[in-house]
């Protein structure tokens, strides 16, 4: 017989708290519950005593509650007296709850008599992420009327939600208004930037958090957030300096910085130091696998990635959707036809991982390279939902080279059909006419190219580092 698991710890204060001490059966609020029917007895019992018109109990269960059934912590709440609900019982529904919800929510409690505590509004704010930038500026009002707009809790969370809704410009106002600024605020101006694009930016901002405060030192979340910032500018400069850096404070050790530095490196274009990194790794999880065997499929070492995919099913991990993509990715640019196949075969019988299109993606692109059409355009007739143009793309572009224009024409009218801005697809096809001397088709679908209103490529950009800005690290 299997041996009885052992019950949770609860928190130290409940020990000594003595509403918990008299009533015995409100313990189960202090755990986790595994579904509703195991809170429904103790629910019972909080309103048979009379207890649920407690502020705190009440608070503990709808926080409970909250976990397992959102709609019936609304029913609840719906039910509960207005002496018994507290700023906290309202936020722990606000941090659970979508957007449109969470400003109901708000609205209620204001309407009841709740008042906000310093948490409410970053929570309703990191509920609102994502908004349009008329909202933003809302809520950046409410915490001025309520009388957090110098909270930093508060400002950190407006400072997120304006990068989220693309305005960085008010984000940096937002944190330049701050009157004390933690690791936290500087971290989350850093990945913001990050997020948006701006990967100097950020590095310049890590840069003015060193010399700020010396009391403020990056933790690992900085060093990530940096890191990627490095690995958008491709710059690997500014990649050494960050490693010789996070040697210097201490944090090198830790396993989520490590798996920020391969990734790095592998991004920036030195392979060996990534594989160092990695091989002098004590402890390894899935992430570090993914982003070795990532690194070593962009620098075109497919068959090194696939081995070391296969050390990492040996050592015991499970691989995820991404990892799955990478290494169909190595397998696709160097050849490697059928271990592609047999890793995507088993993705779901093995390890219950559904391919998704991108997986779908990675397959039809090892067919197009080894120049298996017939396969490539048999394998996209049997997806299990619609072909995009990246995948429809790659198969005419393998028709093109191999001069398959009975499958070419097939695909064109899949992607006439299917995709709304078909790229290219029209010149690949005319050219595929041209090498076979059909120069009616030619002129038909070139004039076709010309007289459709189709929507335009939107222009490429490119970046050439001029000169690399200098950064004492």
């Amino acid at each position: 017989m299997a041996p009885p698991r052992p019950s949770p710890s609860l928190p130290a204060w409940a020990t000594a708290n003595a509403l918990f001490r008299r009533h015995r059966r409100l313990l189960p609020l202090l755990l986790p519950a595994a579904s509703l029917r195991d809170l429904l007895p103790v629910l019972s019992y909080c309103l048979v005593s009379g207890l649920a018109r407690n502020p705190f109990v009440a608070s503990r269960l709808l926080l409970t509650s909250s976990g397992l059934s959102l709609p019936f912590s609304l029913l609840l709440l719906s039910h509960l007296p207005a002496s018994s609900l507290s700023s906290f019982s309202f936020n722990s529904l606000i941090r659970a709850s979508p957007s449109v919800l969470a400003l109901r929510l708000f609205d209620q409690m204001r309407r009841r008599g709740v008042p906000a505590d310093p948490y409410t509004l970053p929570f309703l704010i990191r509920a609102c992420n994502g908004s349009d930038p008329p909202l933003c500026k809302s809520l950046h009002g409410q915490g001025v009327r309520l009388g957090y707009g110098c909270h930093l809790f508060t400002q950190t969370a407006l400072m997120n939600m304006y990068f989220a809704c693309g305005s960085v410009v008010a984000a940096r106002r937002v944190f330049e208004e701050m009157p004390a600024r933690d690791v936290v605020a500087w971290t989350g101006l850093v990945s913001g930037y990050v997020d948006s694009g701006m990967y100097l930016k950020a590095v310049e901002v890590f840069q003015e958090m060193r010399g700020a405060d010396d009391l403020v030192w990056p933790n690992e979340a900085t060093v990530v957030s940096v890191a990627s910032a490095c690995t958008g500018l491709g710059l690997l400069e500014y990649a050494t300096g960050l490693h010789s850096y996070v040697e210097k404070i201490g944090l090198e050790g830790e396993l989520i910085v490590r798996n920020a530095l391969v990734d790095m490196y592998g991004k920036c274009g030195s392979i060996e130091s990534a594989r160092g990194l990695f091989c002098l790794m004590c402890e390894k999880d899935l992430h570090s696998w993914t982003a070795m065997i990532s690194g070593l499929a962009s620098h075109g070492h497919g068959k090194e990635a696939v081995s070391l995919f296969f050390s990492m099913l040996e050592a015991g991990l499970n691989p995820d959707s991404t990892t799955f993509i990478v290494v169909l990715s190595a397998c696709s640019h160097s050849g490697l036809v059928d271990e592609g196949i047999h890793v995507f075969n088993s993705m779901k019988s093995e390890y219950r991982v559904s391919p998704s299109i991108k997986h779908y993606g990675c397959m039809v692109d090892l067919f197009s390279r080894a120049g298996l059409i017939h396969r490539a355009y048999e394998f996209v007739s049997t997806m299990p939902f619609e072909p995009n143009l990246e995948i429809l793309g790659a198969l005419l572009s393998a028709c093109s080279i191999n001069n398959e224009l009975e499958i070419g024409e097939l695909v064109l009218n899949k992607i006439e059909s299917l995709c709304s801005y078909k790229g290219g697809a029209g010149v690949l096809l005319s050219n595929m006419y041209a090498n076979q001397n059909l120069w009616q088709e030619v002129d038909t679908i070139r004039r076709k190219i010309k007289t459709e209103a189709i929507a335009r490529k939107p222009p490429g950009q490119s970046l050439i580092a001029t000169e690399v800005l200098c950064m004492s690290w």
